[in-house]
């Protein structure tokens, strides 16, 4: 049998390694991706003044499941554009409080001393989940996009500064006389302008990066407008009695006087019974004497028995929220006197204008470019206080990192060494089927006593070679063992078989470079390709001298031994059975 040569079964059985290694690492690969989750983090800080209380800015209590809330969530799906369910992004986003370890030292020493301790954490770690049927990157910008879209829905509900809409635009939709739409006009500057005052002292140092505009740039174009423009134009109409239709205008004014009126009287009448319940409270707002439980002598105010008084409810109507409520009513009807004269004076204006129609496209057109440069100027208002409130919800609600994304299952590493795994087990399966196919080889092809290939091996040779012409060169080549026989009639069969097993290991050693040699039963046969005459001979020069020394060692044992050979190109025989056909004439025609 042949020896064992681990760089021959190696050798032989690469391809088989290779294809082993490759699909077990492939399966592998296979496996650990389909049981591989991917998990995107970030962390989240609420910086409100009242968040130590679980407070958001507006004052209303924190709600941190609003991160996974549907609103959130839909937004972020529409951001992607994606092809999933709410349901099953929002069963994968987890959001936990971080919470430091002397709070928890704290909360447990409270535990244990039997007291009440409260803390609200102001960091969060928001994390998602996706499976294998999903990406890495798919895991991170879906995060990525629910924290964008809560960012917008937190500044929208607790931090967002509401905008004063721009009521100047809707003009040209409405057929306002042109007095009524100066009148509009300057409401509306004068409303936007107080709303521009008061972020011009409360975000003194702000400036848009979008629009490159302050509050107090803003509101010094919507004074100079207010003061310049809308005068110019309301003198205009008024010096000239501009109107689309005059008996209108009047009608409109009439309404405006007498719905005024009822106002005033209204608030008149409520004036005068909180002028009575604040004189009733003064009254009998004094001290008294009174005896307590435990009979000692005290000093009492009698506010419970004013008009007004709920008992039900338990509502006590204070002094001060009295005169407040009595000041604010006057007050409205200074301010409806005020626009009741005004009503009145546009009244008496028009009253004695004797055109039915006034129209001038000079005032048309002024009001519609007055318009426009509202609307164009609201636009800057609007982006400048956008900016205003994500700069404000930055500010409130902090991502301290970006987001980050981690992989349950490290398939790389698990690859490589499915790879090396299987590469040794391809090794060691090529190692013992090149073994095993020794064995085979061996019990099936091999003879016992010779140990070379026996005649099952020769013909399986032999048929493979006629099936088609031999090459050029071919040489056969048949040797006899002339001294068996009577070394097996002297010394016996057993010297005969070590006399064959000798001979065999010659003609193996000698044949390893040249081709195959087997015992053919009777014969040695040998077959090798690209052998001249020239090559043969050299052949049995190296086997007549390997035989000398064999000889020379041996005092029983002696190798006689008679050979011949055909070349198939000198004899001009190309099929394998005739050539040896041939060679086996030659050597027993000797």
């Amino acid at each position: 049998m042949k020896e064992f040569q681990l760089l021959r079964y190696l050798s032989k059985g690469k391809i088989f390694i290779l294809i082993i290694a490759l699909l077990g690492s492939s399966w592998v690969y296979f496996y650990a991706n389909s049981q591989q989750v991917y998990t995107a983090t970030t962390v989240i800080r609420y910086a409100n003044s009242a968040i130590d209380e679980g407070l958001t800015p507006n004052g209303s209590k924190l709600d941190v499941t609003e991160i996974y809330s549907s609103t959130v969530i839909k937004g972020a799906i529409e951001d992607m554009g994606v092809n999933c369910t709410i349901d099953e992004v929002r069963s994968k986003v987890k959001v936990t409080p971080i919470i430091p370890e002397e709070e928890e030292l704290k909360q447990e020493t409270a535990l244990t001393k039997g007291e009440e301790y409260s803390y609200f954490p102001t960091d969060y770690v928001i994390t998602y989940e996706v499976g294998s049927e999903r990406s890495a990157n798919f895991a991170g910008n879906m995060l990525d996009a629910i924290v964008k879209n809560y960012y917008t829905f937190y500044s929208e509900k607790y931090v967002d500064q509401m905008i004063l809409p721009n009521n100047a635009s809707n003009i040209k939709a409405n057929d306002y006389d042109y007095i009524e739409s100066t009148e509009i006009i300057q409401q509306s500057l004068k409303d936007i302008d107080d709303y521009l005052q008061q972020k011009k002292t409360n975000y003194p140092d702000f400036r848009a990066s979008a629009t490159g505009y302050s509050f107090t740039d803003l509101e010094d174009i919507y004074n100079y407008i207010m003061n310049n423009k809308v005068p110019h134009l309301y003198a205009s109409i008024l010096q000239n009695k501009y109107t689309k239709d005059n008996d209108l205008l009047l009608k409109k004014q009439q309404s405006k006087i007498e719905s005024i009126e009822i106002d005033i009287r209204n608030n008149k009448e409520q004036a005068k019974k909180l002028k009575s319940l604040i004189d009733n409270y003064s009254s009998k707002n004094i001290s008294t004497q009174r005896t307590t439980d435990d009979g000692e002598e005290g000093e009492a105010s009698v506010i419970m028995n004013v008009e007004g008084h709920d008992e039900v409810t338990d509502v006590t109507t204070t002094y001060d929220d009295l005169l407040q409520e009595y000041v604010k009513i006057n007050q409205s009807v200074k301010n409806d006197e005020i626009d009741k004269d005004h009503a009145a004076y546009i009244k008496s204006v028009f009253e004695d204008n004797t055109r039915k129609t006034a129209l001038n496209e000079d005032v048309e057109a002024d009001i519609d470019e007055l318009v426009d440069t509202l609307n164009s100027e609201y636009a800057i208002v609007q982006a400048t206080a956008k900016e205003l409130n994500e700069y404000l919800a930055a500010s409130y609600l902090n991502m301290l990192n970006s987001v980050v994304t981690t992989q349950k299952v490290n398939i790389n590493l698990y690859l490589a060494l499915a790879l090396v795994f299987f590469l040794f087990f391809g090794c060691a399966g090529a190692v013992i089927f090149g073994r095993l196919s020794d064995f085979i080889q061996y019990i099936m092809y091999t003879d016992k006593t010779t140990k070379l290939p026996n005649r099952q091996m020769c013909d399986v040779r032999i048929n493979a070679y006629s099936e088609k012409d031999l090459p050029e060169q071919f040489t056969c080549l048949v040797v006899k063992l002339d001294s068996l026989v009577r070394i097996n009639e002297t010394l016996g069969h057993s010297a005969g078989d070590m006399l064959m097993k000798d001979f065999g290991e010659i003609l193996k050693s000698v044949s390893r470079n040249y081709g195959f040699i087997g015992w053919n039963q009777g014969t040695f046969l040998g077959l090798f390709e690209q052998c001249s005459a020239d090559k043969a001979e050299l052949f049995l020069d190296m086997l007549n001298k390997r035989v000398d020394e064999y000889n020379d060692k041996q005092l029983e044992l002696e190798i006689q031994f008679s050979v011949a050979y055909s070349n198939s190109s000198d004899e001009d025989i190309f099929d394998i059975r005739n050539l040896i056909r041939n060679t086996t004439d030659k050597l027993f025609k000797r």
